[in-house]
C-alpha cells in the first residue's frame, strides 16, 4: 500500500496540472479576446442567410430574436424554422416580423423526416428557402449586438478559412441551475474553447457557426450529420479534414440562461460529457485533473497534511477567481459573491456526471431518448412500453371494427411510431454506408 507521503505527492502533482491547465486556458482566453484583435482584417460583408432553428419558448426568446432584426449589416436574410405547427415560438416570430416589415425574414413551419437529429432536420427544412451563399447557424438562446455579423464575417476574408465560430458568455442567471451553468460556460468552457483555438484543435459550438455554402457542400451537407448528436463539432472536424481552417472570432455573444433549474444543469452537462467522450476521448479522460475543487477535496481528505488542506483552499479560490475574471472579460461584469459561491459546488457536482459518461451512453434530448455511439452517432432508444401497448390496442380495434382511428391518444401513438420508423430508416441507411470521419484528438 502506498504511504500517505506518496499519496500526497501524487495528488500534489495532479494539483499542479490543474493549476497549469487553468492558467494556460486563462491566458488563451485573454489572447483571443484581446482589445484590437480583428482590426487588421479587411471589411468583408457578403450577403448572409441566418438559420434560426426554434423549439418552444426559450428564456427571453423575443428579446433574443429581436437582436437579429437590428444587425448593422448591409444584406442578410433571416430564416426561422419550427417543426410543429402548434409551437408557441411561431407567435413570437410573427410578432417580430410584423414589427420589422423591411427585414427579409421568413418563417418555415414543418420539417419533413430527415434524420434522428431534430435540429439538423429543421436546418435542412429551412435550407430550401436560402437565398445567399454564406450561412450563419445560430441557436435561439443567444443574443447579439448590432456589430456581431460584421465583426464575424471579417474572418472569412482570410484565405482558406471555411468556418468561423464565436465565444459566448452566460448571462441573466437568477436560479441555481442557471448560475452554475453560466459560471461553467464563462469559466471552464470558454477557457477550453480559447485554448483549443490557440492550439489549432477543432472546437466548434453550434450557437454560432458561419460558413460558405460551398464548404458545407464539400463535407456532404446537412445529410452528413443528420444522425449525430454533436453535429456542430463533427462539422468542424469535417471542415478541417476537407482542407479548410477554422477561426474563433473575437466577438463574444450572449447565451441567455435565467431560470434554469438544478436538474436541467445536470442533464445538459451529462449530455456534453458524453459528447466529449465520443469526440475526444483522451481530453475527456484528463478532465477530472482540471476540476480544481474536486482535486482539492480529494487531496485534502487523503491525509492530515496541512499542505493538502492549504491546497484545497488555494484550488477552490483559484476556481472562483477564474470564473469571476473570465465572466468579467466576456460579459463586462463580475458575478455577485453569492453567485460565485456556486463555483466549487458545480465543480464537485460535475464529477459524478463524468463517471456516468464513462459507462453510460444514454441521453435525454429534446423529448427523445437516445444511445450515443462513436462520433455521437444517435440510435433511438426503445419505444416506451405504454406506447407499444396502446398501439396494439388500436390495431386490435381496427381489426374488429374497421374504425380508422380508435381514439385520439391511440392515433397519436400510431403517428409517433410511424415518425420513428421514418427516422430509423435514415439511421439504417447510414449504418450500411458509413461516411463519418475518423476520430480526431
Amino acid at each position: 500500500m502506498p504511504g500517505p507521503h506518496n499519496v500526497n505527492l501524487v495528488l500534489g502533482l495532479v494539483a499542479i496540472v490543474a493549476v497549469a491547465s487553468t492558467v494556460l486556458s486563462m491566458l488563451a482566453l485573454g489572447w483571443v479576446t484581446r482589445r484590437g484583435r480583428g482590426r487588421g482584417l479587411p471589411e468583408y460583408t457578403p450577403p448572409v442567410t441566418i438559420f434560426k432553428p426554434l423549439k418552444g419558448l426559450d428564456e427571453e426568446l423575443e428579446v433574443n430574436l429581436r437582436s437579429f432584426f437590428h444587425l448593422d449589416y448591409p444584406v442578410y436574410q433571416l430564416l426561422f424554422g419550427v417543426a410543429d405547427a402548434g409551437d408557441p415560438a411561431i407567435a413570437v416570430v410573427q410578432k417580430l416580423m410584423g414589427e420589422h416589415p423591411d427585414r427579409d425574414a421568413r418563417l418555415v413551419v414543418g420539417a419533413p423526416a430527415f434524420g434522428l437529429n431534430p435540429k439538423v432536420e429543421n436546418l435542412a427544412s429551412m435550407d430550401r428557402f436560402r437565398k445567399y451563399d454564406v450561412i450563419l447557424i445560430s441557436d435561439s438562446n443567444v443574443r447579439v449586438r448590432p456589430s456581431y455579423l460584421r465583426e464575424t464575417t471579417k474572418y472569412l476574408a482570410e484565405p482558406g478559412v471555411g468556418l468561423v465560430t464565436n465565444l459566448f458568455a452566460g448571462v441573466g442567471e437568477t436560479h441555481s441551475g442557471a448560475i452554475m451553468e453560466n459560471l461553467q460556460l464563462n469559466g471552464f468552457i470558454a477557457g477550453g474553447m480559447a485554448l483549443a483555438s490557440v492550439l489549432r484543435v477543432t472546437c466548434v459550438v453550434g450557437k454560432s457557426m458561419l460558413m460558405p455554402v460551398k464548404t458545407l457542400e464539400a463535407i456532404g451537407g446537412f445529410a452528413r450529420v443528420r444522425n449525430l448528436l454533436a453535429e456542430d463539432q463533427v462539422i468542424g472536424v469535417l471542415v478541417r479534414k476537407a482542407g479548410y481552417s477554422i477561426r474563433l472570432s473575437h466577438h463574444v455573444i450572449d447565451n441567455v440562461n435565467c431560470r434554469r433549474g438544478f436538474n436541467w444543469f445536470l442533464n445538459r452537462h451529462s449530455r456534453w460529457y458524453k459528447i466529449r467522450r465520443q469526440m475526444a476521448l483522451y481530453t475527456f479522460l484528463s478532465e477530472p485533473m482540471a476540476n480544481l475543487a474536486t482535486v482539492g477535496l480529494v487531496w485534502a481528505f487523503s491525509g492530515d497534511s496541512g499542505i493538502a488542506w492549504g491546497g484545497l483552499v488555494g484550488l477552490v479560490g483559484m476556481g472562483m477567481t477564474r470564473d469571476a475574471l473570465q465572466t468579467r472579460w466576456l460579459s463586462g461584469r463580475f458575478p455577485e459573491l453569492r453567485k460565485l459561491l456556486f463555483s466549487p459546488i458545480k465543480d464537485v457536482l460535475l464529477l459524478p456526471l463524468w463517471f456516468d459518461a464513462l459507462v453510460n451512453s444514454r441521453v435525454q434530448w429534446r423529448g427523445h431518448r437516445f444511445h450515443v455511439g462513436r462520433l455521437t452517432r444517435l440510435r433511438q432508444a426503445r419505444v416506451p412500453r405504454d406506447v407499444r401497448r396502446r398501439v396494439r390496442r388500436v390495431r386490435k380495434y381496427r381489426t374488429q371494427h374497421g374504425n380508422p382511428a380508435a381514439g385520439n391518444q391511440a392515433a397519436k401513438d400510431t403517428r409517433k411510431l410511424r415518425d420513428l420508423g421514418s427516422r430509423l430508416r435514415f439511421w439504417f441507411e447510414d449504418s450500411r454506408n458509413p461516411r463519418y470521419p475518423k476520430e480526431s484528438s
